[in-house]
């Protein structure tokens, strides 16, 4: 991506690390892709194909769901996490305990 202009980044701006799970790019301004893109851009017949599936609100709700859905257990003994469906009762593999909710815990 660097060698191309493009700069990864977990933020999608700079400064944010260039590795992780959800990571997102930057254009790099007098990069490759920016200078190969203005000269596209600047041909009359350019018409750009992108299309937005989604916004961020979607996602955030959706993250939101999705971690609503899931409680972290916690060993008393070991600290060993789980995360489960809430109101599950989890025994620790480890120490034979059962482990407590994360609010319970704290």
């Amino acid at each position: 991506m660097h060698e191309i202009g493009l700069h990864p980044s977990d933020t999608g701006q700079p400064g944010g690390k260039e590795t992780g799970q959800s990571c997102s790019h930057y254009i790099v301004e007098g990069g490759r892709y920016a200078r190969v893109f203005a000269e596209l851009a600047a041909q009359p017949d350019f018409t750009a194909l992108y299309v937005e599936l989604w916004d961020d609100a979607d996602a955030r709700k959706a993250r939101k769901a999705k971690s609503a859905s899931k409680t972290r257990y916690t060993c008393p003994s070991c600290e060993l996490n789980a995360w489960a469906k809430p109101g599950v009762r989890l025994m620790c593999g480890e120490c034979d305990e059962p482990m407590a909710a994360a609010e319970e815990a704290e």
